[in-house]
């Protein structure tokens, strides 16, 4: 038996979540970055960075900027 992945700590058996709960995680890490087109800007940014399309620099830079619009 595991515990639920959102974060709550309740008891799962052979699953990642509670019914629901993965919602709440989705919301969770949408509203951390601050919303869903900044989500959605952060993954591309971690896709083209994986791919070696996106310098270091340029990656920091974005996720930086991600981060403190949202502080």
């Amino acid at each position: 038996m595991g515990s639920c992945k959102c974060g709550c700590g309740n008891p799962v058996n052979d699953k990642n979540f509670l019914p629901g709960h993965d919602q709440k995680l989705r919301t969770m890490l949408v509203n951390e970055v601050g919303g869903l087109f900044a989500l959605q800007e952060l993954v591309d940014a971690g896709k083209k960075y994986t791919s070696g399309v996106m310098e270091p620099e340029t990656f920091t830079s974005i996720v930086k900027e991600i981060f403190t619009k949202n502080s």
